[in-house]
């Protein structure tokens, strides 16, 4: 009885490790800032550049929102197009609708800022962080799954055109991985304490211990994963369909023998036309933000912003070159937009007719 009662004694005695705390840098307060009579984190009248700016991205968000809302309305509208491929496509363009409606009309154009209201300072905080990393990352998975679908096409022809459950299972898994990683890996750094939100103010908290370390690692593993990866894959698998395709052109014994080189031609330019701009629209953006993480003291303070802002536009115009390249180059969709445009220029004419005929 007296041991337990020492042993109780001399436990209880012995006071547990402390565990430390995240520490996070502070959280400020717009009402804080009103209530000194600083009103002009609220009321503040938008610069020069800032309205260049809105006009520039809203040049954007109108040619988005037309070329992949047709590309989407075709492959929603014909039944005969509610296959694989299509289905991939319209996906791309819906990411890119999202995108635009999430990122682009609020952040860019709108200049979505420092509010008395708690949701707009969260979504101020997520939306150039969160939201455009997540739907950036869902596009670039979309273009790489395209090439897989490509890449399997062209390599297992009599596979591909078999309609099957595992088939459609695995492009179940495509479109889940494509739209469900990019969301995860982008809310991480919440999850795992680096960042923390601020309700009253438009900016995040981030843990002090390891800051630089910290933002250094997510940077490049954001390029790596936004952009390195999925340029990896992508000119690995179009390269491997160039060599396909022209195995394929000279297997054929035709007896104009020009048509070989025709044929390695246009999947020669095919290939250079969907890797080449992809790749100069998103390579500037990616590699001024490992440059700048990694020693920012390379580009001048002055002109950091501006060339990120330009840079980010740049590489924003790949929503609007990628409906168009897979448009055009999926062959049942080129055809239904032809057929749609030619009715609706035909309607056109015939209507403008009728009314010049009743004028008469």
């Amino acid at each position: 009885m007296n041991e337990s009662y020492t042993f109780l004694a001399t436990t209880s005695s012995v006071t547990p490790p402390k565990v430390e705390l995240p520490q996070y840098t502070r959280c400020y307060d717009v009402h804080w800032f009103l209530a000194h009579n600083i009103t002009g984190l609220i009321d503040r009248k938008l610069t020069k550049f800032e309205v260049t700016v809105s006009i520039t991205w809203s040049v954007l968000f109108v040619f988005i929102m037309l070329t992949n809302s047709l590309v989407l309305g075709v492959i929603c509208g014909k039944r005969s197009l509610w296959n694989h491929s299509s289905l991939l496509v319209g996906s791309l363009c819906l990411a890119n609708i999202i995108y635009s409606f999430m990122f682009v009309l609020p952040v860019k154009i709108l200049n979505i800022r420092n509010s008395l209201y708690s949701i707009i300072n969260i979504y101020c905080q997520i939306s150039p962080t969160i939201i455009q990393f997540a739907f950036v990352c869902c596009m670039n998975f979309h273009i790489c799954s395209i090439s897989l679908e490509k890449f399997v096409a062209i390599t297992s022809p009599f596979w591909y055109s078999q309609i099957s459950v595992y088939k459609s299972a695995m492009f179940i898994v495509i479109l889940i991985v494509c739209w469900i990683l990019p969301t995860f890996v982008a809310f991480l750094p919440l999850l795992i304490g680096w960042w923390r939100i601020c309700p009253n103010y438009c900016l995040l908290s981030e843990a002090t211990r390891n800051r630089y370390q910290s933002l250094q690692a997510w940077h490049i593993f954001w390029s790596f994963l936004m952009f390195l990866l999925p340029t990896i894959v992508i000119i690995i698998f179009y390269i491997r369909i160039y060599l396909v395709a022209r195995d394929h052109a000279r297997r054929i014994h035709c007896a104009n023998a020009g048509i070989q080189s025709t044929v390695t031609l246009k999947a020669t330019k095919a290939v250079a036309i969907i890797v080449g701009i992809y790749v100069v629209l998103q390579s500037p953006y990616n590699i001024f933000q490992v440059i700048n993480v990694i020693d920012s003291s390379v580009i001048p303070r002055r002109q950091r912003y501006l060339i990120r802002e330009w840079l980010a536009y740049i590489a924003s115009w790949n929503s609007v070159a990628s409906p168009i390249i897979y448009g055009f180059y999926n062959k049942n969709l080129r055809s239904s937009i032809i057929a749609l445009v030619c009715r609706y220029k035909s309607s056109r004419f015939r209507n403008v007719s009728s009314t010049s005929l009743l004028s008469k």
